[in-house]
């Protein structure tokens, strides 16, 4: 009988963080330069990023090709956010992106209900001669998934 109640346990605890996680975004990370860059994580943020991430970001991209994976912040489903960092040695890259489903101000509706609106930020920081974008390419108005293109050159 305790098995029956542990699975339940845990089925509930899947199902509520899937309900509280804010929408995922897709990154995909391009390596368009001519050395092979490692994903280096450092801090809170990016090793939260990092734990959040399915697939799991691949530690080395190679010269001229990409990496692509999923984040999905369990924090709350009017958040998330994805902080990367790359580097070659020398010129490093750091890159984030966030959404924020935000009370609109001064916002009532009739039924008492306050609006959201939602936004989406990306930054790009290159340091060591690093020349480093960050762009949005997707979003969905109605999940508010987005994707968000890294690229260090």
């Amino acid at each position: 009988m305790k098995r029956k109640h542990l699975l339940t346990a845990l089925a509930l605890s899947i199902v509520s963080t899937s309900i509280l996680a804010g929408p995922a975004v897709t990154i995909t990370f391009k390596n368009q330069s001519q050395r092979d860059v490692s994903y280096q994580p450092i801090g809170k943020n990016e090793n939260e990023t990092y734990a959040n991430a399915a697939p799991k970001p691949g530690k080395l991209v190679k010269a001229n090709s990409s990496d692509t994976y999923l984040v999905s912040s369990p924090l709350s489903p009017d958040v998330n956010y994805a902080f990367v960092r790359y580097t070659d040695g020398i010129r490093q890259c750091e890159f984030r992106t966030t959404f924020v489903n935000a009370p609109k101000p001064g916002g009532l509706l009739n039924n008492g209900v306050i609006p959201k609106v939602p936004q989406w930020n990306k930054t790009a920081t290159g340091s060591g001669g690093a020349f480093c974008n960050a762009e949005i390419t997707y979003y969905n108005p109605a999940t508010l998934e987005w994707s968000v293109e890294f690229t260090m050159r």
